[in-house]
């Protein structure tokens, strides 16, 4: 698993997003939703995922908190708009988000997965093998005994193994 996970808040600074996804070491496709517990004292807990692919398009059609409020920008995002960018999602370099618009903030929470994947920390790497091979997953969250976010787990990071006549074998990657 990819420990630690780069997570981000239910409403979150715009700019943090962008750094996020311009950060050429969190090259995975999907984030961990997190919100802070009552009185910001409580550790973070999951509430949720979302994937790269709708983060840019949420970039690129600027939905923020504070631009959906005023006049202006009244439109509301449509399945159409994800759709439209499939399968080849703009890259986060080709939109511009200006100065003021990295100070807004983007609630995240009608556009997340409210209902990801997850399994315990003591899960045995059999059973994640099992689980991503029966469902089809892309990733799956690893969360403590009270639901705080601890790692991600993704293709690549199974790709080195494979269910062999003795179960659960590593292949040999070639050093390069």
């Amino acid at each position: 698993m990819s420990a630690p996970v780069t997570c981000l808040n239910r409403i979150e600074k715009v700019g943090t997003i962008v750094d996020v996804l311009s950060n050429t070491s969190t090259n995975h496709n999907g984030f961990p939703v997190v919100m802070q517990g009552a009185g910001g004292e409580e550790p973070s807990k999951l509430c949720g995922l979302i994937l790269r692919s709708q983060l840019i398009v949420l970039l690129k059609h600027k939905v923020f908190v504070e631009l959906a409020r005023s006049r202006l920008t009244q439109r509301k995002l449509q399945l159409k708009d994800f759709r439209d960018a499939y399968p080849r999602f703009p890259p986060i370099q080709s939109i511009h988000v200006s100065q003021d618009e990295r100070e807004c903030m983007m609630d995240l929470t009608e556009f997340m997965n409210a209902t990801p994947y997850t399994v315990p920390l003591d899960t045995s790497l059999p059973r994640v093998f099992k689980l991503f091979r029966a469902l089809g997953l892309r990733h799956l969250v690893v969360v403590d005994d009270v639901n705080r976010v601890v790692g991600l787990v993704t293709r690549k990071d199974l790709a080195r193994y494979h269910l062999g006549r003795h179960g659960l074998e590593e292949l040999q990657l070639a050093q390069t």
